[in-house]
């Protein structure tokens, strides 16, 4: 018997997605830092943009792995009601 949890292949899967979804967001943090700091606007209006876009992607990333979350999920156990 093992004293750690073992986990499934959808649930490594999901933590792996989250931490892909932080990283991006890390990145995007990153691109805006440099999208203010760029001195020709056009560069930090593409540096803004291209942050908006790893944004989305991350939030995305997020949603599927909360979904592959909740499918690894074993069903609670049916209730019976004693009359």
């Amino acid at each position: 018997m093992t004293s750690k949890k073992e986990t499934s292949p959808a649930e490594r899967t999901a933590a792996a997605m989250h931490h892909t979804a932080e990283q991006l967001e890390v990145a995007e943090s990153i691109l805006h830092r440099s999208a203010e700091e760029a001195p020709n606007p056009g560069t930090s209006a593409r540096l803004h943009t291209l942050g908006h876009q790893v944004t989305a992607q991350a939030h995305d990333i997020d949603r599927r792995a909360d979904r592959l979350d909740h499918a690894s999920q074993p069903d609670p156990p049916a209730r019976h009601r004693h009359e």
